[in-house]
């Protein structure tokens, strides 16, 4: 009697169990939905067959369109002292002579292009309109930190109220000069002087304002250095910077295109397209290895209001315009391989924009802020 007690006890304390358990998993059901069996736990990543390792983010999905682009583009073609203007039907429709044009950008409202000649020492305002130039910064062929002087200047950018912001790596530095009296009203960077500390620079290539007044900055061209990007405020102190992934070997021109998002080139043969967060994952790539849509030395990359990126595609001798949903090419201008001057040639291009981009400190991307531009006279 005594042992019959006890194993009915046994039996209703079990039942209660299973009772209590069969109740859990239904409640944890209803709440979050079935877990499959094999799910791995939330912080393991599930194998792949693919190409991306598992710990790789999630790819960001970056729309464009199959019309390549409105309106025109400027083409720095460097070899051939000139600019171009070219529209989607490969059409010349204005050309500027402009000694050794490095790169080419447009400011907004007609406003003059500001073109860097690095292999002259000189930043130049051109006219959009005659080819005129308006405005040299620089000693021709002299290279120096004193005000007025600089050394291998990169890309500049027209600023509001008359300023332009230079990349000037061979002092180590970004500059904001006023063009009208020349004075220099922010640098980031000591001259002269390269360093990994926060503060300086080592050999920077492209600087660029954003909306709210701080600067990004791609920085570490350099072999054996970290290669990274900054952000820095409108008063020079360092508000972050991220270590880039080895796969960008030789990071130029980065570019925000989209909130915490930049596209940055890697500058080898062959080259690679990314687009990196503010914790230099990549998020978007393009960099086949061989075949028509492999790059040699592509330089720069700006992405289009429609969402394409134009690409200069600079030891290719072509000017480019990618689709970043297809990862195809849509346009074209200049043939693969092939250098010249005649018609869809380029001699030796180095950087390409769109006419009437809307560039830094201009940007504006889904949602975020329209600024309206002062325009430099």
């Amino acid at each position: 009697m005594h042992y019959r007690i006890q194993w009915t006890r046994l039996l209703a304390v079990c039942c209660v169990i299973a009772v209590v358990i069969v109740v859990g998993r239904w409640l944890v059901v209803r709440a979050h939905g079935p877990v499959a069996r094999s799910s791995p736990p939330p912080h393991v990543a599930a194998a792949s067959s693919s190409h991306h390792k598992s710990s790789h983010p999630r790819p960001y999905t970056l729309g464009g369109s199959t019309t390549p682009f409105r309106g025109d583009i400027y083409i720095a073609d460097e070899a051939a002292n000139r600019i171009l203007a070219v529209n989607v039907r490969r059409q010349i429709v204005w050309t500027a002579h402009v000694p050794s044009p490095d790169d080419v950008n447009p400011t907004p409202d007609g406003g003059p292009l500001i073109v860097n000649a690095d292999a002259r020492q000189i930043v130049y305002a051109v006219s959009p309109k005659t080819g005129q130039i308006l405005w040299t910064y620089g000693h021709l062929g002299v290279t120096g930190s004193a005000p007025g002087y600089l050394y291998i200047p990169e890309d500049s950018y027209g600023l509001p109220h008359g300023d332009v912001l230079m990349t000037d790596p061979g002092n180590e530095r970004a500059l904001v000069v006023n063009i009208k009296t020349g004075r220099i009203l922010f640098q980031y960077g000591h001259t002269g002087v390269e360093s990994i500390a926060p503060g300086y620079l080592y050999w920077t290539n492209n600087a660029v304002a954003l909306p709210n007044g701080d600067v990004l900055i791609t920085d570490g061209a350099r072999a054996g250095l970290p290669q990274q990007l900054l952000m820095v405020s409108p008063a020079g102190t360092l508000v972050w910077h991220v270590t880039l992934p080895k796969a960008i070997v030789y990071p130029s021109d980065a570019m925000p295109v989209g909130p915490g998002l930049y596209a940055l080139t890697s500058y080898t043969d062959p080259a690679g397209l990314y687009v990196v967060n503010q914790k230099g994952r990549i998020v978007w790539s393009y960099a086949p290895q061989t075949g028509p849509g492999s790059l040699n030395h592509a330089s720069s990359i700006n992405r289009l209001p429609n969402g394409n990126f134009l690409v200069s595609d600079d030891q290719n001798y072509r000017v480019i315009v990618i689709d970043p949903a297809t990862h195809r090419i849509v346009w074209q201008y200049g043939q693969k391989g092939v250098s010249g001057t005649g018609p869809d040639q380029l001699l030796g291009n180095t950087d390409s924009k769109a006419a009437g981009e809307a560039l830094p400190p201009y940007v504006w991307w889904e949602g975020g802020p329209r600024v309206t531009p002062t325009t430099i006279p």
